[in-house]
């Protein structure tokens, strides 16, 4: 959630050249630039106050209303050398001051903007505005305690001066509050606001608050409201997603259904029904919307290994975006996962009108990207006891054992081929190993799950 500052985000200085050192034409240039300025005409004022002030470097009030110029324009960095220069001539003006701590803010440098502001603070204290700033800054260096301090010496400073916090103010102050652990009041700050029933932002922060405090069920009728007041990309992600975290994949199915209806270019929220689909075992239709991240995103790594593993399980021979899985891998042979579970979507198909052959060599690209993939050396060992070729089975099938342990598919098939050998001692103790590791693998792939529900959310 981007923070505002509350107030004036550049202090207005009305300046007016010192004439000390400047020739008479330069003066006049001057008068007629801070003039421009100060009316707002920028496209003027800009470029004859940078020409002036860069001549002029004693100039404090051309180096400031140059800066301003620059910072009004978006170029806070621009703005810095220039604000910095006036800043070191007249330390006790609090509007140069100001705006040099939000060029700063701005452009990056979080750790001189939050000086700046602090100096300004113990300077004003009565100046809610300064506090704002110094929230604004904290907030961006993820310092959340102080952040909540500065927010609280700023409602402080407005009640002495007979004014309230606004409801945009109370929603960063909520967010600070929230993110420095204290779900509780944050959902105080906001619940009692009249206004927040109508604000998509404060419904957010409620539900965070809300799903932070372990109450769920308040948490989706906020976020429910929240995609209501404001149906943008953001906020529907932010409640199909809430239904993802308690894996609710039936309702999060509808939610990005609609936004992806609403925002068919997005690929978070086909990334989230692609996700959706497969929580809810619809492998069939989870692998259009990852086909169709992939094709905007060729490099993105998690939407083809989705593809793969629907495509690896999908209950009938042609899906809609397995067609192009192959093709993906074809083009990405760096890319061992695209490889994998383009054999694999193979090798699932009937055995009729299955290509081996190509299965196969997709797995020995996929090997060859990375010859400690576990999944590969058992595809492989698969294949080969299909063509009755124990020996080599049981070899592809070591490797995979030998690189996760904790593979009971690959122990059980390994005790096949042990056992087609002639060596039961050994098919014996895969089996055992098989049992010992199923349990786990259940809990590996919902873990899995929930590493990509996780995922999802950090993309956002």
């Amino acid at each position: 959630m981007s923070l505002t500052l509350h107030g004036q985000t550049t202090a207005k200085h009305t300046v007016h050249p010192a004439t000390c050192s400047l020739s008479p034409a330069d003066a006049a240039l001057a008068r007629n630039a801070l003039e421009s300025y100060n009316k707002g005409d920028l496209e003027q004022a800009k470029p004859q106050l940078i020409k002036l002030a860069q001549t002029y470097l004693c100039q404090t009030e051309l180096q400031a209303a140059a800066g301003m110029a620059l910072a009004d324009s978006g170029d806070n960095a621009g703005a810095l050398p220039f604000l910095d220069r006036a800043y070191v001539r007249n330390r006790s003006d609090t509007a140069i001051a100001f705006n040099l701590g939000v060029a700063a803010m701005k452009s990056g440098n979080t750790k001189r903007a939050e000086e700046i502001f602090s100096d300004l603070v113990r300077r004003a204290p009565a100046k809610p505005d300064y506090h704002l700033a110094l929230a604004a800054v904290q907030m961006q260096r993820e310092e959340f305690a102080a952040a909540v301090a500065s927010f609280e010496k700023a409602n402080t400073a407005l009640r002495a001066g007979g004014s309230s916090a606004s409801l945009d103010m109370k929603i960063d102050w909520a967010t600070a509050v929230l993110k420095s652990g204290q779900p509780g009041k944050a959902k105080e700050l906001l619940a009692t606001v009249p206004e927040s029933l109508k604000s998509a932002p404060a419904q957010e922060i409620l539900a965070e608050s809300e799903e932070k405090a372990g109450n769920y069920a308040e948490a989706v009728k906020h976020f429910q409201l929240a995609a209501q007041l404001d149906p943008s990309e953001s906020m529907i992600f932010g409640f199909g997603n809430e239904m993802l975290q308690h894996w609710s994949f039936g309702s999060a199915i509808d939610i990005f259904k609609y936004g992806v209806s609403k925002y068919p270019s997005s690929e978070l929220l086909q990334m989230g029904l692609g996700i959706a689909y497969f929580g809810n075992h619809s492998y069939d239709l989870a692998a259009q919307p990852f086909q169709a991240v992939l094709k905007r995103s060729p490099q993105n790594v998690t939407a083809a290994e989705l593809l793969g593993r629907s495509c690896e399980v999908a209950s009938s021979a042609s899906v809609a975006g397995c067609d192009t899985l192959q093709a993906f891998a074809d083009a990405h042979p760096e890319n061992a996962m695209a490889s994998l579970y383009a054999a694999s979507s193979i090798l699932h198909q009937a055995t009729d009108t299955r290509d081996t052959a190509r299965a196969e060599l997709l797995l020995q690209h996929s090997l060859k990207a990375d010859p400690r993939l576990a999944d590969a050396w058992y595809e492989l060992g698969v294949l080969q006891q299909s063509r009755n070729q124990w020996d080599e089975s049981a070899a592809s099938l070591e490797h995979a054992v030998q690189q996760r342990p904790a593979f009971p598919e690959a122990h059980y098939r390994l005790s096949r081929a042990y056992a087609r050998l002639g060596k039961g001692d050994k098919a014996q103790a895969e089996i055992a190993l098989q049992q010992k590791y199923a349990q786990q693998s259940k809990d590996d792939n919902n873990r899995r799950m929930q590493e990509v529900i996780t995922f999802l959310t950090a993309k956002n």
